[in-house]
Formats: structure tokens, sequence, C-alpha cells
């Protein structure tokens, strides 16, 4: 018997462990009839009759939600038979089940006997603890109107804790608290016990005065320890985590404020960049100026040169169409001159040698031939027959001497004197010395055309030697542009290559613009961050301040509020 809290279940539990019995109690419900509980204790009778098994049947005056449970508890207390709660079958099992036991025990195996001692096996492994509440009017009825509640019990009252004892299970419980010196511990547990006494004295009091009961149960006492243990964690928790939330936005502005100087000087650098890239920007802005003035000199000579060299070309192709033209006029004497030495052979030089006293066309003819090949134009003076037959001498000789005779370089007294002398005359023509002979009419033919060609040559050769100067010059002007364009070339190769650094040097200004702008952005919003955050800087170093006190103090702080908390409620 005592008050809600004071620990009646838990010592029958524990009581129970230590016997090796089995605790067994009702799950009540609205539902919850005689029927269910009549149930309950034949399950009892069964583990403690049938089956041997020590048990602890518990039950709280909670759960008796019908009185009629009272009167089969009463029975069981006063007599161990309960009336109406058993069948004739269930008697029947139940002797049946303890027939050996009862021969073996000596005792003659009658039902009656049988039955008397199953009732003493339940009576001896089945024990009912009932946890009553003194509160109110239902315990002094119900132990009136059910006497075996009070006579076949023993009764246990659970009184107040003293003093030591709440100390001491305080002081037990507060161990597990950390951080908590041992001088602060002891006066936690002796302001605890404190609490819970003058509690239940100003409980008193106010029974007294306004007629209406309040228990301060150890129940309340452990749920003090409890809920400071747990609330004293919780707080101490949600301090630490506030400070540490402000600590790390102090930082954080610390930070941000070493960053905004780390800012700074990193600007300060990066401008220095940007001015460094923008004075090479505009170097090579203005060396790609000059250079490409020197280009466009280039170009500019080099295209007068180009129209010289376009001119000298014309000129030269003008000279090679005059001279082929001329040239052209020459082949077909040339032509017939060659036909006129072809058709002389060794046989035919061999008879006109062999001459004695020739015709004066023929002897003519001869001279002409010793006039026109005199050597450096040293014309002979003796022209006669004779002196004709030694010039032709060997026959092979002196064909193979007018075929390769030097056309181009003829003494120019020679082919005078030979047209004056000699082509002038009318019968110096092939076709008539040929009816005087064969040989001498070829050899008239090729002084002839021999003479002819010197005549056009002479025209055409100073064109040559013109044409030939024309292509010197072509070539040196064409040498020359050749260099201009490759100096040209050159130019335009180192332009492009500046050009190339100037856009690369731009992009490396844009970028370190960029990066400088960048950075100064970052640098702008941090310090007005900063100078935003300065009062709220203030304000948390000062709340970091407070809590510092507040952890101080919270161990009392939580203390009182927990106290109000466990009992200060009901009043």
């Amino acid at each position: 018997v005592g008050v809600g809290g004071s620990g009646k279940q838990s010592l029958a539990k524990l009581a129970s462990f230590i016997c090796g019995y089995e605790v067994v109690t009702i799950s009540v419900s609205s539902s919850y009839g005689v029927n269910d509980f009549k149930e309950a204790l034949l399950s009892l009778y069964t583990k403690a009759g049938m089956k041997t098994t020590p048990v602890t049947f518990l039950m709280t005056d909670n759960q008796i939600v019908k009185e009629e449970f009272l009167v089969f508890l009463n029975d069981l207390l006063a007599t161990g038979l309960i009336t109406d709660l058993f069948t004739q079958e269930d008697k029947e099992n139940f002797c049946n089940a303890v027939r050996n036991e009862c021969k073996s025990a000596g005792i003659l195996d009658t039902m009656e006997n049988l039955w008397d001692f199953f009732i003493d096996k339940v009576r001896r492994y089945l024990h009912v603890v009932l946890c009553f509440s003194p509160v109110g009017d239902k315990f002094r009825i119900r132990a009136r109107q059910f006497p075996a509640l009070v006579n076949c019990t023993v009764f246990d009252w659970f009184h107040a804790w003293p003093h030591e004892a709440l100390v001491s299970v305080s002081q037990r419980f507060l161990e597990e608290i950390p951080d908590i010196f041992d001088e602060t511990r002891e006066n936690i547990a002796y302001h605890m016990a404190f609490v819970h006494q003058t509690t239940s004295q100003a409980a008193v009091r106010f029974r007294d005065m306004l007629r209406r009961h309040v228990y301060s149960t150890p129940k309340s006492f452990l749920e003090l320890i409890s809920l400071y243990k747990n609330l004293l964690a919780k707080k101490r928790e949600e301090l630490r985590a506030n400070r540490e939330r402000l600590e790390s936005g102090v930082d954080k502005i610390a930070q941000a404020s070493a960053q905004v100087a780390d800012l700074q000087v990193n600007l300060k650098q990066e401008q220095i960049i940007v001015d460094e890239k923008k004075a090479q920007t505009d170097a090579l802005i203005v060396n790609i100026g000059q250079e490409k003035a020197v280009v466009d000199e280039a170009v500019e000579a080099g295209r007068e040169d180009e129209e010289a060299c376009a001119k000298l070309a014309e000129e030269v192709s003008a000279f090679q169409e005059e001279c082929a033209r001329d040239l052209e006029a020459a082949e077909p004497i040339i032509a017939e001159a060659e036909a006129a030495l072809n058709s002389l052979d060794k046989a035919s030089l061999g008879e006109l040698k062999s001459f004695g006293s020739p015709a004066a066309e023929v002897v003519q003819v001869v001279s002409a031939c010793m006039v026109l090949t005199a050597p450096g134009g040293k014309i002979p003076k003796d022209l006669s027959w004779n002196a004709g037959k030694k010039f032709m001498g060997n026959v092979d000789s002196f064909l193979k001497s007018l075929v390769n005779f030097d056309k181009d370089n003829i003494p120019l007294a020679c082919v005078d004197k030979v047209e004056k002398d000699y082509i002038s005359n009318p019968n110096f023509n092939a076709d008539y010395i040929r009816s005087k002979s064969g040989a001498a009419a070829g050899l008239c033919a090729w002084v002839v055309n021999i003479c002819k060609y010197f005549r056009i040559y002479q025209v055409v050769a100073p064109k040559r030697a013109n044409l030939a100067e024309a292509n010197r010059k072509l070539d040196a002007a064409n040498k020359k542009l050749s260099g201009i364009r490759a100096k040209v070339k050159e130019l335009q190769d180192r332009v492009t290559a500046l050009e190339e650094n100037l856009m690369k040097a731009t992009e490396d200004k844009n970028a370190a613009m960029a990066q400088a702008e960048k950075t100064a952005t970052k640098a702008k919003l941090a310090d007005r961050l900063i100078n935003g955050l300065s009062s709220e800087n203030k304000r948390w170093n000062e709340t970091i301040a407070e809590m510092g006190v507040q952890e101080g103090t919270l161990i009392g702080d939580v203390l009182v509020a927990a106290s109000f908390v466990s009992y200060v409620g009901p009043f």
C-alpha cells in the first residue's frame, strides 16, 4: 500500500525476479470484462497447479475495472477456491495432472484427495501481489466489503523517503551528468531533496486549506532527477550550438575582413598587370602601324617595279616577234644555200678543179668564194684560176669548210666586194653557170644566198643585241622584283605575327581587366557585407559573452526550472 509512484510494482517485480517467479498481470481495455478476468485466473491455476510454475499475480487498483474482480480475488485469498471458475472437465483435468504426484506423496488418489492436493499446490506456487493506493475512500470501502484483502494478506506500507535516501538516490543519478564538480553535484542533490520535502509539507497545508490532496511521491522525485538530466543536456546542447553558430558567424566576418584586405592587395596587383598589358598593347599597335607603313611603301615600290617589268616584258616580246619575223625571212635563203652545198660532192668538185682553162664565169664563181671566205677580211690579190685551184685544195676539206662557214660574222668588205664585183653581173646566177659547170653553179648559188643571208642578219643582229639587253634588263628587274616581293612577304609575315601578338595581348588585357573587375566586385560586395554586419558582429560578441555567463549559471537555472515543472503544477 502506497501512493502512486512509490515503487510498489517495481519492488514486487524485483522480489519475483530474485525468487525466480514468473510475473503475470492483466492488460485491461474498454472491452475487458469478468469472463476475461476468469480466463486469466484459470491460466494462473493451470501454471501453478498443473505446470508447477512459480507465479506472481501482480494486480493494481487501476486494473480493477469491475468490482466483481474483487469477489474472485477475495475467494482466491480466503480459500484458494473460486466459485463457478472451474467446470467439471477442468477439475478432472487438474486431478489427472496431479495424480502421480499425489500417489508419490502416499495419498490415496480419490477425486477429493486429488482436488485438495491440486489446491494446496496452487497455494504453494501462486503468490498474489495487490498494489493499492490509500488515497480516497475506495481502499477503505473495499477493505470492509472484502475482508480477505486484509485478513489473508501481508501489508507492506510504503512511506515517504527520508532525507538521506533522497540525497543518496539523487547523487547516484547525478553522477551520470558530466562536467559538474563534486561539491556542486552534492549541493544539487541536497536541493532536490529539499524541494521534494518542502513540496510535501506544502501539500499538507494545501490539503488543510482547500481539502485537495497533492502527493509528492518517489516517482515524482525520480522524474525530477530525469527531467533535470534531460533538460540540462538539452540546454547545454542548445547553448553550445548557439554559441558555436555565433562564433562561426564572428569567425566568418573576421575571415571576410581578411579576405577583403587580400582582395584589395590582389586588386592593386591586378591593376598593375592591366596597366602593363595596356602599355604592351599600345606599343604593339604603334609598332604594327610603323610596320604597315613600311609594307605599304615596299608594296608601292614593288608595284612600280612590277609595272616596269611588265613594260620590259612587252618590249622583249615585241623584239622577239620582230626578230622571229626577220629570221623567218632568212630561213629559205639558208635552206637554198644548204641545198646548193648538198648538190656538191667530191666528184663534181674534183671535176671542177681539173679544168685547165674554164669559162670566165666559172673563174668568177671561185674568185667570189675566195673573197667571201677570206680570213680576217684580207681579200687576196691573186684571184686567178691557179690561185682558185689552190684555194680549193683538198676537196673534202674545202667542202667541210663551206659547210662550217661562219655566215653570221663575215667581214663587211668581203660581202661588199662580192656583191659589187660578182653578184652585180647578170650572168652570175646558178642557172646560167650550170651550163658551164654543175659544181660552179652550186658554188654560185651558195655565194648568192650567203650574201643575202648576211644582209638580213645585218638588220637582225642589232635587234637581237637589243633583245639580249632587254632580256638582261628584264632578268635584273625580275630578280629585283622577286627580292622586293620576298621583302614584302617578310614584312607582311612580320605584320601578321605582330597582329597575332596584338590579338593575344588584347585577349590577355581583356582577361586581366575582367579579373580585376571581378575582384573589385567581390571586394565591394564583401566590404558592403562587412559594413552591414558590423553591428551584428558587435551584438554577436556581446551575446557570446552573455552565453559564457549563462553557461556558468545553467546548472542552477535548469535545477529551478525542473523543480517548478515537476512540483508546482498542482498548486
